[in-house]
């Protein structure tokens, strides 16, 4: 992977970063035979299919292009624990569009990871995955979007996971937090365009009536009433 800015659009399908690992080979027998046996692999895309979780296109080592393989098919360690696949994406795919971005600012950052039953893994951050195109994924709120960051962890297994359940050290930058800080999830939709003045003058006049709010945010499906 070079050190240049990464950025994919797609529907349904998507190239991402491309990375070699591990495809246990279970999955390429239905979970049927072969289990803790492995072959090499390189997987160059992923597919979003919105309610489901991520598929991962995988080429190996023989020479088969495999679709839609889940995240807890694969591995960088052959000694991984095999792993829920609900805890290592803990978000289904909030729509069919979606981009894969790699982040010149996290680029190769090292991150702890809270998996689903609370304990926390450190890895190292890959790219990152998000969803547009539907009212899941563009909505503010609790119930609105989260992205996924793409993270290779320390365990050799893969995760994939919102803002919210990943720590980022950047010793040049970041005090790292001792306790999750409180915040709260953002529920407002910020717009600046609302009614004003038409004019066909190249400048516009002074609106009197003093200041005004230089914001409206708008409040998603009730989830916190403004104060």
């Amino acid at each position: 992977m070079t050190r240049e800015a990464y950025i994919e659009v797609g529907t349904l399908n998507v190239n991402v970063p491309r990375f070699y690992c591990f495809l246990r080979k279970q999955f390429l027998y239905d979970g049927q035979a072969h289990e803790g046996e492995f072959i090499h692999a390189c997987v160059f895309g992923a597919a979003s299919i919105q309610g489901r979780a991520l598929g991962f296109h995988v080429l190996t080592e023989n020479g088969a292009v495999i679709w839609r393989v889940p995240l807890h098919s694969l591995c960088h360690k052959q000694e991984a624990p095999l792993q829920p696949l609900d805890w290592l994406q803990f978000w289904d795919c909030f729509s069919y569009e979606v981009t894969a971005t790699t982040f010149d600012r996290l680029q190769d950052s090292r991150v702890r990871v809270q998996l689903k039953d609370r304990s926390w893994e450190g890895g190292q951050y890959i790219f990152t995955l998000d969803w547009y195109g539907s009212e899941d994924s563009e909505e503010a709120g609790d119930g609105g979007h989260k992205c996924a960051h793409f993270v290779a962890l320390d365990n050799g297994n893969f995760a994939a996971q919102p803002n919210n359940r990943i720590q980022w050290f950047c010793p040049a930058f970041v005090t790292p937090f001792q306790q999750k800080p409180d915040y709260l999830t953002n529920t407002r939709i910020w717009k600046v365009e609302r009614e004003t003045e038409t004019t066909q003058a190249f400048f516009y006049d002074e609106v009197p009536g003093g200041e005004q709010e230089s914001q409206v945010s708008l409040y998603v499906k009730g989830l916190r009433t403004p104060g």
